[in-house]
């Protein structure tokens, strides 16, 4: 069955996703490439030849709204090319892709103009001496899936149960834009929110720039400097918050550039309640952390949404149903949907995306590591990263993701690796991390093959009883993902059969299941020292039917307002 999502049937094939890509940096110039575009897919070492077929850009090979279901072989390339005709209005000229899953080689009217490695961060090339006003943009790909170094998160060359149907390619947008020699290449906030201070690094040539901040339109604060580096001090400051999530405007101007971006007054941090508990704080206060595991999947972009409207839906789906925190799974989303937990207030657990050699969902490894077994994750060869390239990439790759997102004040928690998949050197990991951003939390482990480290103790439990354990280390304790509970609706499937570890044939028996384990499992052990706890999952993907909508996004399939009420509970389980 071929099945699509309301906002994949309305698609604008010639002109898709065309809102501004990175909302934390705007200015004027801005030319959207995504659309029609032509490709052909071939075997090693062949030559291209003149069989160009369509694609739509930014989806991905694989997904139905590219129009191109093949499955690219790691002994296969992918070749893309685009006719455009541009009119440059300044200086210099940058191209922009998001993102192109796993590696590519860009060539700009017959001129290489470089190449990138990773299929999840952005990636930019100055452009200015070969865009012409008539142009030919070819791009070769390569996707090696589980088979390379590379992170991968939850695809599979062969999909099946929890692992997911590849995309290749192109699958975020593609974009101009034109700026003047001493333009902002990027801009960092940092928020001291105890002592009211902001400090913002400015990336780029200028002799001088003007900081204007604003709230609700008012201009509060106004500085000129000709440092990369200026602190700010605020006399009162309007926290970010989940019930409001309150952004400032920023203005930021040159000798000849101008960007508008925002950023938001928070501060996550642990502490100890008046029990000795450690506890999830934000902006001081405790806060139990009723989370879902949000995989970034559609049914018809795969790993694309079809538009902002789409993102929207699943964010405020999983806000109406009173969960305040999202855990991203293993993938690393589009610039625009962080943008839209930050403006729309709900925490994100952004997970870094697994790598390294594939692991099944059953292996003695993970049997050991459900059994609380503590396995020194130096050891290489036993979760299948012995690979020293790709721990290089992980870095890489990791390092790419907490620049490219630190700014968005949803953002709370690094999970560094899900159940023991890749897992390496966890201690060297976080110093790594924290050197980069010290302003969020980390769960270095979560599920399995806890090292002892950071701050939180995270356990996956499926198929038992939820009880509380205690850590000798007084973490904040959380249960990572629980739940897995299936109810399959045919209608609304492109499969026969759907997958779950506990499934039920009617929907009361899954909605009486929700609520037992809410009110019989989790509520009892928060006042034991349980912080959190992620359910599986917002909505099915796949064969994959544990979600409480339906892959279409079109079927809820529990009672919004009884759910709702659980949550608001279990967030005033904790004061």
């Amino acid at each position: 069955m071929t099945l699509y999502s309301k906002w994949g049937e309305i698609l604008n094939i010639d002109s898709p996703l065309q809102e501004y890509p990175r909302p934390n940096l705007i200015r004027d110039s801005y030319v959207n490439l995504n659309g029609v575009w032509e490709y052909q897919i071939i075997s090693d070492g062949e030559s291209i030849s003149n069989d160009w077929n369509k694609i739509i850009v930014p989806f991905g090979v694989g997904s139905k709204l590219s129009t191109v279901s093949n499955i690219l072989q790691p002994t296969q390339e992918l070749w893309y090319r685009k006719r455009f005709d541009y009119n440059k209005k300044n200086k210099k000229t940058i191209l922009h892709f998001e993102a192109v899953d796993q590696v590519c080689w860009v060539y700009l009217n017959g001129v290489y103009i470089g190449e990138h490695e990773g299929g999840y961060d952005k990636f930019s090339f100055d452009v200015s001496d070969i865009i012409k006003t008539s142009n030919e943009l070819i791009v070769k790909v390569k996707d090696y899936s589980e088979k390379g170094i590379y992170s991968y998160g939850k695809q599979r060359l062969k999909p099946n149960g929890i692992w997911y149907t590849p995309i290749s390619g192109i699958w975020q947008t593609v974009w101009l834009e034109d700026v003047s020699l001493d333009y902002i290449e990027d801009v960092f906030y940092q928020c001291d929110f105890d002592n009211k201070k902001l400090t913002v690094s400015l990336v780029g040539n200028f002799k001088q720039a003007v900081i204007v901040i604003s709230e609700k339109g008012k201009i509060i604060k106004r500085d000129i400097t000709s440092d990369n580096i200026v602190e700010i001090e605020f006399e009162e400051i309007h926290p970010w918050s989940i019930e409001d999530p309150f952004l400032y405007d920023v203005y930021i101007e040159t000798e000849g550039d101008t960007i508008k971006s925002y950023f938001g007054m928070r501060k996550v941090s642990r502490i100890i309640d008046e029990k000795g508990i450690a506890r999830f704080a934000l902006n001081n206060k405790a806060l139990f952390l009723s989370g879902v595991l949000d995989q970034g999947y559609t049914c018809d972009g795969i790993y694309t949404y079809p538009s902002d409207e789409a993102m929207i839906f699943d964010i405020s789906m999983a806000k109406k149903l009173g969960f305040n925190m999202i855990r991203k799974h293993l993938k690393q989303e589009n610039r625009r949907f962080y943008y839209l937990c930050d403006r729309m207030g709900i925490l994100v657990f952004q997970d870094m995306i697994n790598g390294g050699g594939a692991s099944n969902l059953i292996s003695y490894k993970q049997i050991i590591g459900m059994l609380g077994f503590k396995k020194d994750d130096s050891k290489y060869k036993f979760f299948k990263r012995d690979d020293e390239n790709s721990r290089k990439m992980y870095y890489k790759e990791l390092n790419d993701m907490v620049l490219t997102l630190y700014n968005n004040p949803s953002i709370v928690c690094w999970t560094l690796f899900n159940e023991g998949w890749g897992q390496f050197d966890s201690r060297e990991v976080i110093n790594f991390v924290n050197k980069i951003d010290d302003s969020r939390l980390i769960n270095h482990a979560s599920g399995f093959f806890d090292q002892g480290l950071q701050d939180f103790y995270c356990r996956h439990v499926y198929f038992k009883k939820i009880n509380f354990k205690k850590d000798k280390f007084n973490r904040i304790n959380i249960i990572g993902e629980f739940g897995g509970y299936s109810y399959f609706v045919k209608e609304h499937s492109q499969f026969d059969k759907g997958y779950g570890y506990k499934n039920f044939k009617n929907v009361e028996m899954f909605n009486k299941k929700l609520i037992d384990v809410y009110r019989n499992e989790i509520y009892p052990c928060i006042k034991e020292g349980l912080s959190g706890c992620v359910l599986t999952q917002l909505y099915d993907v796949e064969k994959e039917c544990n979600g409480l909508i339906t892959y279409d996004r079109k079927v809820l399939k529990v009672d919004a307002k009884r759910i709702a009420a659980i949550n608001l509970k279990l967030t005033k389980g904790v004061k």
